[in-house]
């Protein structure tokens, strides 16, 4: 069932069968749901930022023997992630530590 509204502005449940009943024969209070948050969200994005900086400086690979095609320097990043569902491969980034593309 769905909140929504009848043809005259009423507020109903309707169901994606059809059926419908009046809002007004329910108790307002068994639909209602609330959370508390106990924590500052704030400091969860912060965590967030700190673990991707340390993962952008600690956890990619150098690659010696790689030569770019836009700059021709010898030394790149490789850098993998999951960019589709677990049951594919990684996606590997390669990236020139001189130009950066």
């Amino acid at each position: 069932m769905l909140p929504s509204k009848d043809n005259e502005g009423n507020k109903i449940f309707k169901c994606r069968c059809g059926a419908t009943k009046p809002f007004s024969d329910e108790k307002i209070e068994e639909y209602t749901q609330s959370t508390k948050i106990e924590h500052s969200i704030r400091a969860e994005v912060t965590n967030l930022n700190e673990v991707m900086e340390w993962k952008e400086k600690n956890l990619r690979s150098s690659i010696k023997d790689f030569k770019c095609r836009r700059c021709g320097y010898d030394k790149a990043h490789l850098e993998t992630r999951q960019t589709r569902s677990a049951d594919e491969g990684m996606t590997h980034f390669i990236t020139c530590l001189k130009c950066g593309k």
